[in-house]
């Protein structure tokens, strides 16, 4: 089983360190740092471990195509990585499974336990999402608004941040963004689900030529609400042969669906801003069942994750 791990990360080293060193041992670590910050740190931190920094460092944004495309260089990096030389002909580095994540993630399995799972479920893809299309307005509200101007990295609350979402309001009076539209010659459904994903190698090397060859559909991402939880989404549930092996959701039409219910992998607690999590959070951790949780923060989750250490040494 060859797993690739993607992280990105902006903030506490220390904490990457220790999650990077409770992934699978066999496994391969790439590591994309925001350009925003110093990379020095992490680099000093993950000394002597088997993380691989990419070096196409893109500018973050939240909720901006930048993280689409901090999740497209992470992609390229891992499978560009170690091309074999046959009979002077290269053959791109395959993995079974190539997981996103943050810096700020850390496994609540095993390595053991992660690696089993994901043997007895081999050629599924665990991304989850829903299609946008028809659903309440509590639910496509963001996604039909314009947001130009949304990757420049003006701080929120200066004059042009403000500029910003005032022309998104203004525009929001005669446009409406389509959840179907045509792009690239193909027709697409918008779908949703969250940042954190597994994908099958085959699943990424197609997201990532889709990305490359699909100026039309970067066209439409790059204007839109949070696309990091909609653009491989809508490409994976477009695409039949793909979708068939994703998890697909069909929430009730009577409210806003949580973020947290389409994280297959991960537990989150959302509220204004994603929750840093303690050691009183364990117990729903446990039972969530989920393979990894956010957020952890140096200082303050240091005795959930000895909680967790000691669940899994239970587990193996």
């Amino acid at each position: 089983m060859k797993l690739a791990f993607l992280i990105s990360a902006f903030t506490d080293a220390p904490h990457l360190r220790r999650f990077v060193d409770a992934l699978p041992e066999d496994a391969d670590v790439f590591v994309h740092i925001d350009a925003g910050v110093d990379e020095a740190p992490f680099r000093k931190a993950l000394g002597g471990t088997r993380a691989q920094f990419i070096e196409n460092r893109v500018r973050v944004m939240w909720g901006s195509f930048r993280q689409v495309e901090f999740q497209m260089e992470l992609l390229r990096a891992a499978l560009s990585a170690n091309i074999k030389q046959s009979a002077n002909i290269q053959q791109p580095n395959t993995y079974d499974y190539l997981f996103m994540l943050s810096g700020q993630d850390y496994p609540v399995w095993s390595p053991r336990r992660i690696v089993q799972y994901l043997e007895e479920h081999q050629g599924e893809n665990f991304l989850q999402a829903m299609s946008l299309v028809g659903r309440p307005e509590a639910d496509t509200k963001e996604y039909t608004r314009y947001r130009f101007l949304n990757n420049y990295p003006w701080c929120y609350g200066t004059w042009k941040s403000r500029f910003r979402v005032a022309l998104r309001h203004l525009c929001e009076l005669f446009l409406k963004k389509p959840l179907a539209f045509d792009a690239d010659g193909r027709h697409w459904q918008l779908y949703k689900g969250s940042d954190y994903f597994a994908l099958t190698g085959e699943l990424a090397q197609y997201v990532l030529s889709v990305y490359d060859n699909s100026p039309q559909l970067r066209r439409y991402f790059r204007n839109s609400f949070a696309p990091s939880e909609t653009f491989v989404h809508t490409i994976a549930f477009n695409t039949p042969e793909f979708a068939e092996k994703c998890i697909l959701s069909n929430p009730p039409q009577d409210g806003r669906v949580p973020l947290e219910e389409l994280t297959p992998l991960t537990y989150i607690e959302y509220g204004e801003k994603i929750r840093e999590l303690t050691a009183e959070d364990f117990p729903k951790i446990k039972a969530s069942g989920k393979m990894f949780c956010r957020k952890c923060v140096t200082g303050v989750s240091d005795s959930l994750l000895a909680l967790i250490a000691e669940e899994q040494t239970e587990q193996d």
